[in-house]
């Protein structure tokens, strides 16, 4: 955007354009900018991570695109398994509907779940990226 606002200052001081012009021509490519990263924001590839770790060691890392998690999501759902999320091999209970409220929301980005057990030094983090 800077080699554009230099060309219309440029414009500006050869007189091709008024001082009025120039400020219509800046404010229009701050506009375009502005939109430009709205529209980058909200069509953005995002992740569901999950990671566990027992005793402070990682045991599983893994990032899955949404489009993965959805289809995920739908056939639990069809399956009967609507509030387990299997994670190294444990279930864990979550509300899918809430899940699919914060997947839904492009401006959400965080942790979504940050359990852990203290008997087996097990810690879940789940989290949008």
């Amino acid at each position: 955007m800077q080699d554009e606002i230099k060309k219309v200052l440029e414009m500006l001081d050869e007189g091709k354009v008024s001082k009025d012009e120039a400020v219509k021509l800046i404010e229009a490519l701050k506009e375009v900018k502005r939109d430009e990263q709205s529209i980058t924001q909200s069509k953005r590839k995002r992740f569901l991570k999950v990671l566990v770790k027992k005793e402070g060691k990682p045991q599983v890392n893994i990032t899955i695109p949404f489009g993965l998690v959805n289809w995920g999501l739908n056939i639990a759902n069809k399956m009967g398994k609507k509030n387990m999320f299997n994670v190294g091999g444990e279930d864990i209970p979550i509300d899918m509907e809430e899940l699919q409220k914060a997947m839904n929301d492009s401006e959400f980005s965080g942790k979504i779940i940050d359990v852990t057990d203290e008997e087996t030094g097990k810690h879940v983090e789940i989290e949008i990226v």
